[in-house]
């Protein structure tokens, strides 16, 4: 990604955040259900 800036290659770097973005989103979903799941006994 440093690179891409360096060379001004900006459809890189967006594709990169989004990446960045859909990868953090994605690993919250996971962890979210996995809170669900492994602590189900827990008052809510």
């Amino acid at each position: 990604m440093v690179e891409a800036q360096g060379k001004m290659q900006t459809e890189k770097v967006i594709a990169y955040m989004i990446i960045a973005g859909l990868i953090g989103f994605l690993i919250d979903t996971i962890m979210v259900l996995a809170e669900k799941v492994l602590l189900r006994w827990r008052a809510q």
